[in-house]
């Protein structure tokens, strides 16, 4: 077995390690060279054998795929290692996670958003889709292209007050749009929606219709998460979640519901067709809801909620401001969307208003930015099966201090008040608890990085299987000594949130606590060598490591927290893309060195 291209076991310690009663096994590999110039596309586990595969995908051609493939028993022995070619057509069959289709390549489809009037406008653009072998995934630079307008046969007007989805796999946007019956039908617009569907050869038609009695707004609108986060929902679309909410207050007159905490739920597939559609009573009047995700059948929604006056006050009233967003574009294709439509100085000109080739939509990132800044009363959560809520509960900022948790050797705890913070993920246990994963932010006030967020404090939610609350766990971090600070980084690791995960040993009496969080910035520099002078680009990327720590059931207590390979002479993080699999009751966690040299295996034993 040649030492340069095939893996060559490194052994630094065999004996389990013991931490915060989680065993954890960890070994180091060199790494061939072809496997540094690819990437780890995915983790293949035999059930049967107890075995699994680390497939690396290397640069390749049009049809045939090159890969090296590791296979490892449980016990991390390295058993056998393969080098061959697949077809293109035969890799995509086999792996979900294997999404190449070309070096690069051209699509077309719509972008939606709302002009200065309110109106719909659609816009076509042109993505250009460049593959990194590095790292298995595309890089798409977008251009805008012409606008389009949208009116139906009878020459209604739509209004556009958000909700949006671009389902990249099918080039085709669908949006949320208020009908007008006559002009000026405010009101109207606000009871009578169309959900339209329009693809790339501007074919714009509705697939479905929502009516309501009394003028409602949409407050949430998003894809649904689901237990696959490592398929893209580019690739894999899932279905569209909106909930609304009634309007009331100057200007609704007598039209307004009579409850203001009459909220409305609806689901659509991919395609814009109407699956589910039903009115729940809502705890709090002001939900702001952050988030959708399908486990085993059900729907599971969560987010603050600011209860005020719940019989008389409105969402609208209390937030007074937009909840969703009125453009289909991201914050950074906006930006360059915008840029290069003539900015500032097409605007002096007034030439982009007239023309209508600015996108004047406000995007989901600018208003959760002024969202996350707002106090809240209330964390509300529920379960959706068969149409309605199995439970939907809204615990006040005060039961969550008095159920707060830390662990021992911390000195204080992680106050939870309801303010500036964000939502970060749901996990679950066996038992059926739930848990919502958060962490606390300020703001910068001094130096580069003035105005910008610092992630502390990270919280875990715990709830029973009936949405009551259990446990308000807070861990101190501070992310800020790890890195970003010596190599002139423009950011530093403080400004990227943790993520967190539950998992649950097999005798139920121990939940382990996984936290992804950023342990340092990568600095690299590309020199472009042009006939004159060369040109040196830098760039600065995150590099995720994991801690790990476990609550005992019995009585919630919470212990301290290790981070995967700090035994290593070396630092290894996360890989990029898969770094992560579970066979049986193992967890296996994936890193690497910052120069790809070595690999890390950590094998953390959730039989006890």
């Amino acid at each position: 077995m040649k030492k340069n291209y095939y893996l060559t076991l490194i052994l630094f310690f065999i004996a389990f390690q013991i931490h915060a009663q989680l065993p954890v096994l960890e070994k180091s590999f060199d790494i061939s060279r072809k496997s540094k110039n690819g990437y780890l596309g995915g983790i293949e586990t035999d059930l049967t054998k107890q075995t699994f595969d680390m497939i690396y995908v290397l640069k390749s051609g049009k049809k045939s795929v090159k890969r090296e493939i590791y296979t490892f028993d449980k016990d991390l022995k390295l058993l056998n290692t393969i080098k061959d070619e697949q077809d293109v057509e035969q890799m995509r069959k086999k792996y979900k996670w294997f999404n190449f289709k070309g070096d690069s390549y051209l699509s077309h489809s719509l972008s939606a958003s709302a002009n200065l009037t309110g109106k719909l406008v659609f816009r076509k653009k042109e993505i250009t889709w460049k593959y990194l072998w590095l790292t298995g995934s595309y890089n798409k630079t977008i251009k805008q292209l012409d606008k389009v307008k949208a009116s139906s046969e009878n020459n209604e007007k739509y209004l556009f007050r958000g909700g949006s989805y671009e389902v990249e796999s099918d080039s085709t946007v669908l949006v949320l749009v208020g009908k007008q019956e006559k002009k000026n039908d405010m009101l109207g617009s606000m009871m009578h929606y169309d959900i339209l569907s329009c693809d790339n050869q501007i074919n714009i038609k509705p697939v479905s219709s929502l009516n309501f009695q009394y003028p409602n707004a949409p407050v949430y609108s998003s894809p649904l998460e689901d237990d696959n986060p490592e398929l893209d929902n580019d690739d894999f679309p899932r279905d569209w979640i909106l909930v609304f909410a009634p309007q009331g207050g100057t200007g609704m007159g007598k039209s307004t519901d009579p409850k203001p905490t009459n909220y409305t739920f609806v689901r659509l597939n991919p395609q814009g067709q109407l699956i589910e559609k039903f009115n729940f009573e809502s705890p709090s009047n002001g939900w702001r809801v952050l988030g959708a995700y399908e486990r085993e059948g059900s729907v599971f929604l969560y987010g603050s909620a600011t209860t005020k006056d719940p019989g008389s006050k409105y969402i609208n009233q209390i937030y007074k401001t937009a909840m969703v967003a009125t453009t289909s574009s991201d914050s950074d294709e906006k930006e360059t969307s915008n840029a290069t439509k003539g900015g500032l100085g097409a605007l002096k000109g007034g030439l982009s208003i007239l023309n209508g080739s600015m996108d004047f939509g406000v995007t989901q990132d600018k208003i959760d930015d002024t969202m996350d800044e707002l106090k809240y009363t209330n964390f509300q959560i529920g379960k959706i099966s068969n149409g309605k809520f199995d439970f939907l509960s809204s615990p006040s900022i005060d039961d969550f201090d008095s159920k707060k948790a830390k662990p021992a050797d911390q000195k204080k705890y992680v106050d939870f008040d309801g303010k500036r913070f964000v939502i970060n993920g749901i996990s679950f246990s066996r038992s059926g608890d739930l848990f919502i994963n958060g962490q606390d932010f300020k703001k910068i006030t001094t130096g580069k990085n003035k105005g910008e967020r610092s992630y502390k404090g990270v919280y875990m939610f715990q709830f029973d299987p009936s949405g009551n609350l259990k446990k308000n766990y807070g861990i101190t971090l501070d992310q800020k000594s790890t890195s970003g600070l010596f190599n002139n980084a423009p950011l530093t690791s403080d400004m990227y949130p943790s993520k967190s995960t539950i998992q649950e040993s097999a005798d139920g009496k121990n939940l382990y606590w996984l936290m992804r969080m950023v342990r340092s910035i990568h600095m690299e520099s590309h020199t472009t060598y042009g006939f004159n002078s060369n040109m040196v680009t830098t760039t600065w990327e995150p590099l995720f490591n994991m801690e790990y720590g476990s609550i005992r059931v019995a009585d919630g207590q919470l212990s301290n927290f290790n981070i995967l390979g700090e035994s290593e002479k070396k630092n290894f993080y996360l890989f990029k893309k898969t770094d992560s699999a579970r066979m049986s009751s193992y967890t296996f966690m994936f890193s690497e060195t910052e120069k790809g040299d070595k690999i890390l295996i950590s094998r953390l034993d959730l039989s006890k």
